[in-house]
């Protein structure tokens, strides 16, 4: 069983955490036309940034994920929680007109269009980039979509899993001669959502000078080939066919997960004078001093014995032994905990990374650690449609006053 990092408590430098809140967004709204994960975890990032997010749901449904449980909270799964926070939402059936008609007025009051349909359905509901940007040219129309707008592929439905295994990441996840095995957590979807956020904040940069917005595309497909960088440069220069490593990396060794004699630890050594005090460290200097083993490039060639040096040694340690004595000689290394344990952890705490809303553990965004809004819990379908659609009433009116008054 993992255990926590005795390391929490040592005593670090620490750098004063902001104490003005940090929303350069605010006064920017943003219709969130987006499911599932991509788009909702870049929109409720957007959300931490000062933006209000409207939330757009179809009748009855919304959001597909509400479903996904369980377990639930107020009727709502968990994983709807996670990514939909302080957002507000308005259920608008835009297989109607007066739907549409609902959407295009916020759209006039908007700042930014995200959505992840699949392909097809955004000029079926009459909200597709060509006739939303020239109706509304002042919008930032951002899409996530599978496989991108070109090519072989581009009306593909892409889901995580799809990608993953269409890109490549698959076939380099795993353990070498396994099954084929999909990321613990969909990691293409959070880094297409971290993607999308750079292309919105680009296209609101652009517009301060061009007083225009324009469309963004960002693919979960190249997504998830961009990270592939260094495993597709390193085939092209001849490093040979990849394969799924498990913990290990493909060229530095020792780095990988070894089994301690009461949980696993994750060590390495990424250069040699650190290879050397890893070999102090466990007390290996005779079985690891092979002249061959002080370059890297010998440690990779002969992989399988220096590793099985190194394992039958940490299996005769106890967790918080090689933590020790690995941390005392400056040699990378970390206990594998459970998330529900990292989320819990002291460092997690320090840095306000994880919301207790009524006993569910909420994560934050990775900028919360400069300040960002703390954001209120997910909405419930519909719960703010009477809000916004008043709101949008009273600024039609109010334009319509001051054409009367120039009148």
């Amino acid at each position: 069983m993992a255990q926590q990092s005795p390391a929490t408590a040592s005593a670090t430098p620490t750098t004063e955490r902001p104490t003005a809140e940090f929303r350069p967004l605010e006064g920017l709204r943003v219709l969130d036309f987006t499911r599932v994960l991509a788009g909702p975890y870049a929109t409720m990032s957007l959300a931490e940034l000062g933006a209000d997010v409207v939330k757009i749901e179809m009748p009855g449904v919304g959001d597909e994920t509400r479903a996904w449980g369980p377990p639930f909270v107020d009727d709502s799964s968990a994983y709807f929680h996670a990514i939909n926070r302080g957002k507000r939402s308005v259920v608008l059936d835009l297989t109607t007109d007066e739907g549409r008609e609902q959407a295009y007025g916020l759209m006039e009051t908007a700042d930014i269009v995200v959505e992840n349909f699949r392909p097809g359905v955004t000029h079926r509901l009459g909200i597709d980039p060509e006739l939303v940007t020239a109706r509304f040219p002042h919008l930032v129309y951002a899409s996530i979509t599978g496989f991108g707008t070109d090519g072989p592929m581009a009306d593909h439905p892409g889901t995580e899993v799809i990608i993953e295994a269409e890109s490549g990441l698959m076939g380099v996840t795993g353990i070498d001669g396994g099954e084929p095995v999909r990321f613990g957590v969909a990691m293409v979807d959070i880094a297409t959502g971290l993607a999308m956020i750079n292309g919105i904040l680009a296209a609101l940069l652009e517009r301060t000078s061009t007083g225009r917005g324009r469309r963004v595309d960002v693919s979960l497909y190249a997504t998830a080939v961009s990270a592939l960088g260094t495993v597709i440069a390193s085939t092209s220069a001849g490093g040979g066919t990849p394969r799924a490593w498990g913990s290990a990396h493909p060229s530095i060794v020792p780095y990988r997960a070894f089994a301690a004699a009461d949980g696993h630890v994750v060590l390495g050594a990424t250069n040699d004078a650190m290879f050397q005090r890893l070999q102090t460290a466990l007390d290996l200097d005779e079985a690891l001093g092979r002249e061959a083993w002080q370059g890297n490039a010998g440690r990779v060639s002969e992989r399988d014995e220096l590793e099985a040096a190194v394992q039958e040694r940490v299996a005769e340690l106890s967790l918080d032994e090689v933590l020790e004595r690995l941390r005392r000689h400056r040699v990378l290394v970390a206990p594998v905990l459970m998330p529900h344990d990292a989320a819990r952890s002291a460092q997690a705490t320090a840095l306000d990374l994880v919301d207790d809303v009524d006993g569910v553990l909420i994560t934050r965004s990775p900028l919360s650690t400069n300040g960002t809004r703390r954001l209120g819990r997910a909405p419930g379908l519909g719960e703010h449609t009477a809000e916004i659609l008043a709101e949008l009433d009273a600024t039609t009116a109010h334009q319509g006053k001051d054409t009367a008054d120039v009148d």
